[in-house]
Protein backbone atom coordinates (compact mmCIF):
# COMPACT_ATOMS: atom_id res chain seq x y z
CA UNK A 1 0.00 0.00 0.00
CA UNK A 2 1.30 3.41 -0.94
CA UNK A 3 0.87 6.36 1.40
CA UNK A 4 -0.08 9.59 -0.28
CA UNK A 5 1.45 12.74 1.16
CA UNK A 6 -0.05 16.14 0.38
CA UNK A 7 2.01 19.28 1.01
CA UNK A 8 0.32 22.67 1.28
CA UNK A 9 0.32 26.13 2.82
CA UNK A 10 -2.62 28.42 3.51
CA UNK A 11 -2.74 31.51 1.32
CA UNK A 12 -3.22 33.87 4.29
CA UNK A 13 0.08 33.27 6.12
CA UNK A 14 3.63 33.88 4.98
CA UNK A 15 5.04 31.55 2.34
CA UNK A 16 8.48 30.16 3.17
CA UNK A 17 10.73 29.70 0.17
CA UNK A 18 11.97 26.22 1.01
CA UNK A 19 9.03 24.24 2.49
CA UNK A 20 5.26 24.00 2.91
CA UNK A 21 3.54 24.57 6.25
CA UNK A 22 1.59 21.29 6.26
CA UNK A 23 2.20 17.66 5.31
CA UNK A 24 -0.95 15.55 5.32
CA UNK A 25 -0.34 11.78 5.40
CA UNK A 26 -3.15 9.35 6.04
CA UNK A 27 -5.24 10.49 8.99
CA UNK A 28 -2.64 12.95 10.25
CA UNK A 29 -1.33 16.41 9.44
CA UNK A 30 2.09 17.57 10.54
CA UNK A 31 2.37 21.34 10.92
CA UNK A 32 5.80 22.91 10.52
CA UNK A 33 7.20 24.93 13.38
CA UNK A 34 5.46 28.28 13.40
CA UNK A 35 7.17 31.52 14.32
CA UNK A 36 5.56 34.92 14.66
CA UNK A 37 5.69 36.05 11.03
CA UNK A 38 2.68 37.90 9.68
CA UNK A 39 1.26 37.28 6.19
CA UNK A 40 3.92 39.59 4.69
CA UNK A 41 6.72 37.69 6.43
CA UNK A 42 7.47 40.41 8.96
CA UNK A 43 8.32 39.20 12.48
CA UNK A 44 5.63 40.28 14.98
CA UNK A 45 6.85 41.28 18.45
CA UNK A 46 10.63 41.03 18.05
CA UNK A 47 12.03 40.03 21.43
CA UNK A 48 8.55 39.81 23.05
CA UNK A 49 7.51 36.21 23.71
CA UNK A 50 3.88 37.09 24.53
CA UNK A 51 3.30 38.98 21.28
CA UNK A 52 5.13 36.29 19.36
CA UNK A 53 3.08 33.48 20.91
CA UNK A 54 -0.16 35.28 20.03
CA UNK A 55 0.94 35.56 16.37
CA UNK A 56 2.11 31.94 16.32
CA UNK A 57 -1.37 30.80 17.39
CA UNK A 58 -3.01 33.08 14.79
CA UNK A 59 -0.88 31.30 12.18
CA UNK A 60 -1.82 27.91 13.61
CA UNK A 61 -5.51 28.87 13.50
CA UNK A 62 -5.15 29.76 9.79
CA UNK A 63 -3.46 26.43 9.10
CA UNK A 64 -6.13 24.45 10.94
CA UNK A 65 -8.84 26.23 8.93
CA UNK A 66 -6.87 25.53 5.73
CA UNK A 67 -6.91 21.77 6.37
CA UNK A 68 -10.50 21.73 7.67
CA UNK A 69 -9.48 20.83 11.22
CA UNK A 70 -10.53 22.12 14.61
CA UNK A 71 -8.41 22.84 17.67
CA UNK A 72 -9.67 19.72 19.43
CA UNK A 73 -8.12 17.58 16.68
CA UNK A 74 -4.59 18.59 17.71
CA UNK A 75 -2.96 15.52 19.26
CA UNK A 76 0.57 16.79 20.00
CA UNK A 77 2.23 20.18 20.53
CA UNK A 78 5.94 20.95 20.72
CA UNK A 79 7.13 24.38 21.83
CA UNK A 80 10.71 25.55 21.43
CA UNK A 81 11.84 28.49 23.59
CA UNK A 82 15.20 30.23 23.74
CA UNK A 83 14.57 31.62 27.24
CA UNK A 84 13.03 29.51 30.03
CA UNK A 85 11.67 32.73 31.55
CA UNK A 86 9.21 32.88 28.61
CA UNK A 87 7.63 29.55 29.53
CA UNK A 88 4.72 31.01 31.50
CA UNK A 89 3.65 33.51 28.85
CA UNK A 90 3.93 30.88 26.10
CA UNK A 91 1.85 28.45 28.17
CA UNK A 92 -0.79 31.12 28.81
CA UNK A 93 -1.21 31.74 25.07
CA UNK A 94 -1.37 27.99 24.39
CA UNK A 95 -4.03 27.48 27.06
CA UNK A 96 -6.04 30.47 25.82
CA UNK A 97 -5.95 29.10 22.28
CA UNK A 98 -6.95 25.53 23.15
CA UNK A 99 -9.39 26.22 25.98
CA UNK A 100 -10.40 22.95 27.67
CA UNK A 101 -8.57 20.82 25.09
CA UNK A 102 -5.23 19.77 26.61
CA UNK A 103 -3.24 17.68 24.10
CA UNK A 104 0.18 16.33 25.07
CA UNK A 105 2.83 19.03 25.04
CA UNK A 106 6.61 18.97 24.99
CA UNK A 107 8.54 22.14 25.84
CA UNK A 108 12.17 22.46 24.87
CA UNK A 109 14.74 25.13 25.65
CA UNK A 110 17.12 25.61 22.73
CA UNK A 111 20.15 27.82 22.12
CA UNK A 112 18.63 29.66 19.16
CA UNK A 113 15.85 29.61 16.57
CA UNK A 114 15.57 31.26 13.12
CA UNK A 115 17.12 34.54 14.24
CA UNK A 116 18.19 36.31 17.43
CA UNK A 117 14.84 38.10 17.76
CA UNK A 118 12.78 34.88 17.52
CA UNK A 119 11.75 33.80 21.02
CA UNK A 120 9.63 30.71 20.30
CA UNK A 121 8.44 28.23 17.71
CA UNK A 122 5.50 25.81 17.91
CA UNK A 123 4.81 22.68 15.84
CA UNK A 124 1.77 20.40 15.89
CA UNK A 125 0.43 17.01 14.92
CA UNK A 126 -3.28 16.93 14.01
CA UNK A 127 -5.60 13.95 13.65
CA UNK A 128 -7.72 14.79 10.60
CA UNK A 129 -9.89 11.71 10.12
CA UNK A 130 -12.82 12.46 12.41
CA UNK A 131 -15.28 15.29 12.68
CA UNK A 132 -14.34 17.85 15.33
CA UNK A 133 -16.48 17.93 18.47
CA UNK A 134 -16.28 21.66 19.13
Amino acid sequence: MSLSITLSSPPDIYAPASYEHVAQAGDFAFIAGQVSRDSAGKLVGPGNAGEQAAQVYRNIDAILRHIGAERDQVVKITTYLVDPADSAVAAAERKAFFGEHRPPHTGLIVAALGGPEVKLEVELVVYTSRQAST
